[in-house]
C-alpha cells in the first residue's frame, strides 16, 4: 500500500470524525455536510480508475460506519458516484474553488435522493424525503467542497514534487 492511499484514508477517517461529530455538537440532526461524498469526487475527478474506485469504497465504507443504514449503503452509492462522475468527468475537471461547489451540491442533491430511495426499498420504510434537510445538506457539502479539495490537492502535490525529484 503506498504512502498516499495511508494519507487518503487518514483524511477519510479525520472527515468522517468531523462529518459525525459536528452537526452533533451544533445541534444538527437533519442536516450535515458530505465530507466524504466530496473525497469521492475528488477522487473521481483526479484519480486512476483502480485506485479512485477503491479509495471511495472505503470512504463509503467510513460513511457507512458513522451512519445508521444498512450495511454497504454508502458503500455502494460510493462506488456508484465515483462511477458516474468519472464517466462524465471530462465536462466536471475542477480543481476546486466555486466550480467545485457547485459540482458538490449537485452531487449531494442526487446522492441524498438515491440514498433515501435506496434505503427506503431496502428497509421497507418507503420514500420519505425532506426538502429542507436535503437542501441544508447540499449547502453544507458545497460550502466544504473548495476545503476539502484544496487538503486533497496539497496531499497530491506533496506526490507530485517528490515523484519529480523536487524539481518543478
Amino acid at each position: 500500500m503506498t504512502l498516499r492511499i495511508v494519507l487518503v484514508i487518514l483524511v477519510c477517517v479525520a472527515l468522517g470524525v468531523i462529518e459525525s461529530v459536528v452537526p452533533f455538537l451544533f445541534h444538527l440532526t437533519a442536516a450535515r455536510p458530505d465530507l466524504l461524498l466530496i473525497v469521492v469526487l475528488y477522487l473521481a475527478l483526479h484519480d486512476d480508475v483502480v485506485e479512485g474506485a477503491a479509495l471511495s469504497a472505503a470512504a463509503g465504507y467510513l460513511s457507512d460506519l458513522t451512519s445508521a443504514t444498512p450495511a454497504f449503503l454508502y458503500t455502494f452509492l460510493a462506488v456508484l458516484t465515483f462511477v458516474v462522475v468519472r464517466l462524465g468527468g471530462s465536462a466536471l475537471k475542477t480543481e476546486g474553488g466555486l466550480q467545485s461547489a457547485a459540482v458538490a451540491f449537485g452531487a449531494s442533491l442526487v446522492h441524498s435522493l438515491i440514498a433515501t430511495l435506496v434505503f427506503g426499498f431496502f428497509t421497507g420504510a418507503g420514500f420519505h424525503l425532506e426538502i429542507g434537510s436535503l437542501l441544508w445538506s447540499a449547502i453544507g457539502t458545497a460550502i466544504a467542497a473548495p476545503i476539502v479539495f484544496s487538503i486533497l490537492r496539497r496531499l497530491d502535490a506533496g506526490f507530485l514534487h517528490a515523484d519529480t525529484g523536487g524539481l518543478h
